[in-house]
């Protein structure tokens, strides 16, 4: 049963507590532990050094926020971590307006909190990349299409879905898994393909076309080299092994990844009553199907079918509601007293998370990036051409990582020839190089 009478105001600001205290213990921890940015978060800055319709590995959206980030910050690093953080809280604060939709506001709360325990919103949430912001867009598409499926005399809410739908494939072309789910859950049911007859999800589709369109039309005067990156990293020897063993490891590294929060949950129905239950509608069930689980087993089905190689990274945006779906299918008996400790122990489980990457980064004894001499390697190599030349750095050629670490660390700042190769640098101008200069760097 059902028997809390905490107010639904008080249990709101318990979310934007947890919010506040996720954002700014998660974004401080790094900026005080790291003394170099993480591997992506430094390829993104390699990327935003110039504002293009799209780069080697992804579309445009990524490497323009972190563009912004470093405009704001002027090259000090800490607005990354922020942002990152930032897409996690906004996850976390979309994927309970949501759940409100579906669930009792304590179980709607307990839902979001929950997704605290997935390492996808914690350590991994630490590295600005494609990925983590991906959390945020795919978050925000699921929340505003609800919103315009279910409210049909507005248009705001398609024009929001048609706004992140497209941002979310301008960050990875892997939002299409969800696109895919969201416009199956459009056909299939009548009182949805109804809005078909109306104006507002066109103008969504129109929005929609319009983010993604300069970088296809970049594509193809850039030969596909994103989808190629892409197809690349699913390709693998061919053996007909991959087509069990790639979506199996898969599953695996997710339900890992996903099997803290389910422990959590299984533990609220120790030494409790009878569950509640909470009806679903098949409008609801449906949604939370082809938004929350027919991405994921969609992308099994891909790997089943042709062998493709998945990477555990791809999985981050897709448990994000898995809370909503744990306690929509089944919920604890809960009361005040079980409810109030469930909200400490996300306290204090943050708390731990939080000294638990404090130790593994002052007391590991391996090498780690976040010690990386990316500030001192560029200050030594501009100080060098500036004595020999006597005039700016503008270029820098070689390996992404070094390279970019030089790019972003070294005062002036220089554009990155990545990989010495025309193909993976397209913005680079080899005239203009050639009359600069550059150095060339490798590691040894």
């Amino acid at each position: 049963m059902l028997r809390v009478f905490i107010s639904d105001l008080t249990l709101k600001r318990w979310l934007y507590l947890f919010l506040s205290v996720h954002l700014v213990s998660w974004t401080l921890a790094p900026i005080l532990l790291r003394h170099n940015l993480p591997l992506d978060a430094i390829e993104t800055t390699i990327w935003g050094h110039q504002l293009e319709w799209g780069y080697d590995k992804n579309p445009y959206l990524i490497g323009w926020i972190s563009a912004l980030a470093v405009h704001l910050d002027h090259y000090s690093g800490w607005m990354l971590y922020f942002f990152s953080q930032v897409c996690v809280v906004t996850c976390l604060w979309t994927t309970w307006k949501l759940a409100k939709y579906f669930l009792p506001y304590p179980y709607a709360l307990m839902s979001v909190l929950i997704l605290e325990n997935i390492q996808y919103f914690n350590f991994h949430a630490i590295d600005f990349s494609d990925n983590t912001l991906e959390l945020c867009l795919w978050s925000l598409t699921i929340y505003f299409f609800y919103r315009a499926l279910s409210d049909s005399k507005k248009i705001l809410p398609w024009l929001l879905t048609g706004l992140f739908a497209g941002l979310g494939v301008m960050t990875k072309y892997y939002t299409l898994v969800l696109l895919m789910g969201m416009t199956i859950f459009l056909f299939i049911l009548p009182i949805n393909r109804k809005q078909l007859k109306t104006f507002p999800p066109y103008l969504g589709l129109i929005i929609f076309i319009c983010i993604i369109l300069p970088h296809c039309i970049w594509l193809h005067n850039h030969n596909f080299i994103t989808i190629q990156y892409a197809y690349s990293r699913t390709q693998s020897l061919a053996h007909w092994s991959n087509h069990l063993f790639y979506p199996l490891a898969f599953f695996w590294e997710q339900s890992v990844i996903f099997l803290p929060a389910l422990l959590i949950f299984s533990t609220l129905f120790i030494g409790g009553r009878s569950p509640s239950f909470t009806s679903i509608s098949r409008f609801n069930q449906l949604f939370l199907f082809f938004c929350g689980i027919f991405p994921f087993l969609f992308t099994m089905v891909l790997s089943i079918l042709f062998g493709i190689k998945l990477r555990a990274g791809w999985g981050m945006p897709l448990l994000s509601m898995w809370g909503i779906i744990l306690f929509s299918i089944k919920q604890p008996s809960i009361t005040d007293k079980k409810l109030r400790y469930f909200i400490f122990l996300t306290f204090i489980l943050l708390t731990t998370l939080i000294g638990a990457y404090s130790l593994h980064i002052t007391h590991n004894h391996k090498i780690l990036s976040a010690y990386y001499p990316g500030k001192d390697i560029a200050q030594v190599i501009t100080q060098k051409w500036h004595d020999t030349y006597h005039s700016q750095l503008k270029y820098v050629a070689g390996q992404r990582w070094i390279s970019g670490n030089i790019a972003f660390y070294s005062t002036d700042h220089p554009a990155v020839f990545l990989e010495w190769n025309k193909h993976h640098a397209p913005w680079i101008n080899i005239k203009e190089m050639q009359k600069s200069g550059a150095v060339f760097v490798w590691n040894v």
